[in-house]
């Protein structure tokens, strides 16, 4: 992925307003069910220990039949891998 850039693409989910960054093809079904996996995981919540640590926040899911990894820093998503499942 070194040699593709990322893009940024704004999402309005569910009330929320998310910016995923990604060089790779993504299904809307895949962006959605990648941002409720993220959600019911509380990914999005905002702790004190975020100030020291730094916002980002690595997860690898599987949703639509791909999993993917990816970096939570508030409402931006960063997407690194994404492979079948």
């Amino acid at each position: 992925m070194a040699d593709e850039e990322m893009e940024v693409y704004p999402i309005d989910h569910k009330g929320k307003v998310y910016s995923i960054i990604t060089a790779f093809d993504m299904t809307f079904r895949e962006v959605r069910g990648m941002l409720d996996w993220l959600a019911e995981r509380n990914a999005f919540l905002r702790t004190p220990d975020a100030e020291f640590l730094g916002s980002g926040k690595m997860y690898t899911c599987e949703v639509e039949g791909v999993e993917l990894e990816v970096d939570v820093q508030g409402y931006e998503v960063v997407v690194y891998k994404r492979n079948p499942a």
